[in-house]
């Protein structure tokens, strides 16, 4: 059994933003491989993250973090646990089972990053000490880092003497997203294409989300290996509902880009749409999305929902998905999963990055309001039209987003290292 060791600062095992979920996916995906996988956490580990751990898994979760040194979580067992810390045997009280800690704002707030913000100020020596040490005791096959932000970790690695395969999964081209969210007024981590080239090419595979992201990269370091692994979703038929109201959701997490796109489309399309069909429509806004728009003044016929740990429900209850998504970076996960569960999607050309090949045949795509208006319209009035895009949107899924498709460049790497 290969060993890969897995470093982020994310409490990926929250899934709260798509992201988040991506390296969730991932590792669950490692482990049904048969890998053995460690977690290198970068952040604080108290309680009730290993409560959520244990209510997110059902395998042994091995992870290293500075604060706490090893921890081997039974995810099996939801009553007092023991666990292994550095040697010594911990007694653990009652594991809290309560779902909605997902949604407690005390304990999921995120931080806004400041304009000031460089990739300079994640360095840290002591976590990348710890990491080398960690390293030489696991000697795994494997290093996957997530997030460039990240990548001071392996630097000067030779001068450990390492013989792992080196990988590191950007989620996106970072000065891409900081040009964009700075032209939008919204900060982001500061970062030139000078500076993302040399802390790739510490690594010996770069993964790219999608397929405009690895043309990138392979221009940036044309001798490095670069890879394409997106996100994958089990392709799944809901039973066609043809009822009232019309149920049009978005799904998101609470960052800058999402706010901006829900509260635009609030303002110059959902005003349009009541006024045609009144009460025969409703939107379903659900996830910590919904922690942003405290502020908003809501119009008719909008719901807030919040986090659901069950999105399976969601998307089986959704009639029409959309994504107003105007700037951004990666892939749009949550366009993923709408086309996974067979639904009739409406996003933008943005929103459509990764997926460019389904534009106007899988989903639609519109880029003004107007446009936007006129496809919804014409998706609540005709079911035979819904019906045609669930179909579509299943089609397409199967055919370029199922599991083994998506990883299968990472896995025959991962098969193929020392």
């Amino acid at each position: 059994m290969k060993t890969i060791l897995l470093a982020t600062d994310r409490k990926f095992w929250r899934q709260e933003q798509g992201s988040a979920k991506r390296i969730s996916d991932l590792y669950k995906y490692l482990v049904r491989k048969k890998f053995d996988v460690f977690i290198f956490f970068i952040g604080k580990l108290t309680n009730t993250e290993i409560d959520l751990i244990k209510l997110a898994y059902d395998n042994e979760f091995k992870v290293f973090n500075k604060g706490c040194g090893f921890l081997s979580i039974d995810c099996n067992t939801t009553a007092q646990s023991d666990i292994l810390i550095k040697g010594k045997l911990l007694l653990k009280k009652k594991t809290r089972l309560l779902r909605n800690l997902f949604f407690n704002k005390s304990l999921t707030a995120h931080n806004k990053q400041s304009e000031k913000l460089e990739i300079i100020n994640f360095f840290s020596q002591e976590h990348q000490n710890y990491f080398r040490t960690v390293y030489q005791e696991l000697n795994p096959q494997a290093i996957i880092v997530e997030y460039i932000r990240l990548a001071y970790l392996v630097q000067d690695f030779d001068k450990v003497g390492t013989q792992s395969l080196t990988l590191i999964d950007t989620h996106d081209v970072a000065y891409e997203r900081y040009q964009r969210f700075r032209a939008n007024g919204e900060s982001e981590i500061r970062i030139t294409a000078e500076e993302e080239k040399q802390l790739l090419s510490r690594f010996d595979v770069i993964l790219a989300i999608q397929n405009k992201d690895k043309e990138t990269f392979k221009e940036m370091l044309p001798e490095y290996h670069v890879i394409q692994v997106g996100h994958p979703s089990k392709p799944k038929k809901h039973e066609f509902l043809n009822k009232l109201p019309i149920n049009i959701t978005y799904v998101a997490g609470p960052n800058a880009s999402n706010k901006r796109a829900i509260t635009h489309f609030l303002e110059k399309v959902w005003g349009k749409l009541i006024a045609k069909f009144k009460h025969n429509i409703k939107l379903h806004i659900v996830g910590r999305i919904c922690e942003e728009l405290t502020d908003v003044e809501l119009p008719a016929n909008v719901q807030l929902t919040g986090w659901i740990d069950d999105l399976e429900s969601v998307y089986e209850e959704a009639d029409i998905v959309i994504n107003p998504v105007y700037f951004g970076s990666g892939l749009k996960i949550k366009n993923v999963e709408a086309l996974c569960h067979s639904k009739p999607l409406v996003t933008t050309t943005v929103g459509a990055e990764g997926l460019e090949h389904g534009i106007n045949d899988a989903f639609l795509v519109s880029d003004h309001p107007k446009e936007a208006f006129e496809q919804i319209s014409t998706l609540i009035e005709s079911e035979e039209i819904r019906k045609k895009f669930s179909d579509k949107a299943y089609a397409f899924a199967c055919q370029n987003l199922a599991e083994d498709k998506v990883y299968r460049e990472l896995y025959q790497v991962l098969n193929n290292s020392t």
